[in-house]
């Protein structure tokens, strides 16, 4: 058993998250839909990709996958996946299949976090990434609730930990992730190696996670050993209703720090913002109208939800997804800037209708987001005429949500087809 002292002292030897945000608004009614985004902070020199990563049958029952890592047994299916990702990693940061489903992962720390290092050497233990399951999820889970259970099934049979930068082979975390569907949506926060809880969102509720362990006493379930062992470690004095942010969190102490704060309380305002304000609107608003309210979201850098530092973190790469309540999995709409500026670079617009032109293929985003790293590098400035015509791709792709494709023989362009206009635009520049 660990004292609560000695934990808290391993605790605050793991340099503390410090990025990523990831939201969530889950319909009310039955014609909306669900509202996700996410900005990826992490490392400013880390290139990012979206890649698209096919459906495959896997008929024998041998095949395992390569994760970064470590290689688990593969699925007998995966699914159609377009994903977010650093480069040099087999996980994403965020993504979305062809089931509707989307997700993101947080970094998170709590009290269980030296588990997460080996004991001969402090270095920390390679296993699945937050990263890896998340993909691993994606590629499995054909609803929330089924990435949620795929999520938890690999956590608990294989753990979680490992060097969670190339740069840098010390830097582990926890993690906490966000799964959703067009119904509802799920919180998934993790501890140590394999411990975790989870939190529903249901229809006509929002959230956001922030780097911070934020489930309280209202989750749905938990994993099988946490009370005890916060019982244990006197975290938990085993009879007040289990509240998992102050157990694992704060060793069961009361303070502050245990309410929202910084950008986590920012972005609860902004949901709460999006939330009021589409009840006082003379007319239900549509899907355009939803997405663009994200975008703000995601480009505010005031708050810090928008990363821009040239030499430390800054947000990498960015995703905003809109799930209707449609059966038709062409209705739903996946926007990626492909770049690690969201308030310059545009979102695009992938649906999963889009061809599929080889095994595995990036889009040309890994040139774009070279391109714009390089501007950012050089500190150029874009003329206003490149600028307004950046503008135009992602008015084009938003305006693409109110159009009704099924009886138009007009082809919208595909998101290969945008980055590859972006990168004509930029190159001229």
């Amino acid at each position: 058993m660990l004292s609560t002292s000695t934990s808290i002292q391993h605790h605050l030897a793991i340099p503390p998250p410090r990025s990523c945000d990831t939201f969530v608004f889950v319909g009310a009614t039955s014609s909306s839909g669900t509202l996700f985004g996410k900005n990826s902070d992490r490392p400013s020199d880390e290139n990012h990709e979206v890649i698209r990563i096919p459906s495959c049958a896997h008929y024998d029952k041998g095949d395992y996958v390569e994760c970064t890592f470590i290689s688990i047994p593969q699925a007998q299916e995966t699914l159609d996946c377009i994903l977010s990702k650093p480069c040099w990693m087999w996980g994403c940061e965020m993504g979305a299949n062809s089931f509707g489903v989307v997700g993101g992962n947080e970094a998170v720390s709590t009290l269980l976090a030296d588990e997460l290092l080996s004991p001969d050497d402090g270095s920390p233990t390679k296993r699945l990434l937050g990263m890896d399951l998340l993909r691993l999820s994606l590629e499995r889970g054909k609803s929330s609730k089924h990435a949620l259970d795929i999520c938890i099934e690999l956590l608990e049979e294989f753990g979680q930990g490992g060097p969670c930068c190339k740069e840098d082979s010390d830097w582990t975390y926890e993690n906490s992730f966000l799964f959703a569907d067009a119904k509802e949506a799920y919180v998934l926060e993790t501890a140590g190696i394999s411990h975790w809880a989870w939190e529903r969102i249901n229809a006509g509720e929002y959230r956001n996670i922030s780097n911070g362990i934020s489930i309280r006493s209202n989750w749905g379930a938990l994993s099988k050993d946490i009370q005890s062992i916060c019982k244990e470690n006197g975290w938990w004095d085993g009879t007040a209703k289990f509240d998992w942010k102050r157990a694992v969190g704060a060793g069961g102490r009361a303070h502050s720090s245990l309410e929202a704060c910084g950008r986590e309380a920012s972005g609860k305002m902004h949901l709460e913002t999006l939330a009021a304000k589409s009840k006082t609107l003379q007319s239900p608003p549509n899907a355009r109208w939803y997405v663009e309210q994200m975008a703000l979201i995601l480009r505010d850098e005031d708050s810090g939800i928008c990363f821009r530092d040239l030499t430390g973190f800054c947000s990498t790469g960015s995703q905003i997804s809109w799930l209707p309540k449609s059966s038709d999995v062409d209705d739903h709409s996946h926007f990626f800037t492909a770049a690690s500026d969201p308030i310059l670079a545009k979102y695009k617009r992938f649906t999963f209708a889009d061809t599929i032109r080889s095994e595995k293929v990036d889009h040309g985003s890994n040139e774009l987001w070279n391109i714009w790293r390089n501007i950012a590098l050089q500190k150029l400035r874009l003329t206003g005429d490149i600028l307004d015509m950046l503008s135009s791709i992602e008015n084009d792709a938003l305006a693409e949500l109110d159009i009704q494709r099924k009886n138009t023989q007009n082809k919208s362009l595909s998101f290969a087809d945008t980055v590859r206009k972006e990168l004509d635009l930029l190159q001229k520049k």
